[in-house]
């Protein structure tokens, strides 16, 4: 991904969750959870991106660790 691309995702961001702040007032205590929960975890993959920390990625898994085996369980 490149800077532009995550700094208009951030910015759409913010918008959304200034937009969503009134109607989030109304909502239940999941929902609100869930949201922040969602928020959270997207500004850490956010910053992390920012200071070139490596996300760790489940297709890599896959890719390395689970088709090799499943190759070698198949006899190819």
């Amino acid at each position: 991904m490149n800077s532009i691309f995550i700094l208009s995702f951030l910015f759409i961001m913010i918008a959304s969750l200034l937009i969503d702040r009134k109607v989030l007032k109304h909502q239940k205590g999941s929902v609100k959870v869930t949201y922040g929960l969602i928020t959270f975890v997207t500004f850490v993959l956010f910053i992390s991106k920012y200071l070139h920390v490596p996300i760790p990625m489940p297709s890599r898994f896959f890719i390395h660790t689970v088709s090799p085996w499943f190759s070698h369980l198949m006899g190819t």
